[in-house]
């Protein structure tokens, strides 16, 4: 008698860390791709958002245009580099789990991208590097690698130390 199809074990699935590093690379270039969108273009697009949002905003006694625009685009910052943080958690895991490696140089990396994309936005005509645009793109990505953490608690698949 036979057990069935032979299926994959669960290492077999799961994505190696390179996979992953090329996920984070993708995104950064996504990231540092929208940032060399001019000043105008820019502020459509976030005009466009705004104009979505805005019975969202009027309903919680937001009215002013600017300080909308503001909101959004500060919460794109930190949702840009949120997601580059789940993806640099996701990789800093697979590479602890691949090859035995710390997952710090991930992280030292991952917290540089936000200074490269302000310095990217000096030299796009319109847009300006700001310091407090990288501390939220920092928050964000701290967010999202303990989103990524807790998740992977939850699921137990956590690495353990000790």
């Amino acid at each position: 008698m036979t057990s069935g199809p032979a299926r994959p074990d669960d290492s077999a699935r799961r994505p190696t860390w390179r996979r992953w590093a090329v996920a984070c690379a993708c995104w950064v270039a996504f990231v540092w791709g929208h940032s060399l969108i001019q000043g105008p273009e820019s502020s459509l697009e976030s005009g466009m958002v705004v104009a979505l949002l805005r019975p969202a905003f009027e309903a919680l006694g937001i009215l002013d245009a600017d300080l909308m625009s503001l909101i959004v685009r500060k919460c794109a910052h930190f949702s840009e580099y949120a997601v580059l943080g789940v993806l640099t958690c996701c990789c800093a895991r697979a590479r602890w789990r691949d090859t035995g490696r710390p997952p710090l140089p991930a992280g030292l990396l991952a917290a540089l991208v936000p200074v490269a994309d302000e310095t990217i936005q000096l030299g796009v005509p319109g847009r300006t590097g700001q310091p407090t645009d990288v501390l939220i793109d920092l928050a964000g990505l701290a967010t999202g690698a303990l989103l990524a953490l807790f998740v992977a608690c939850l699921r137990g698949r956590a690495p353990r130390t000790g």
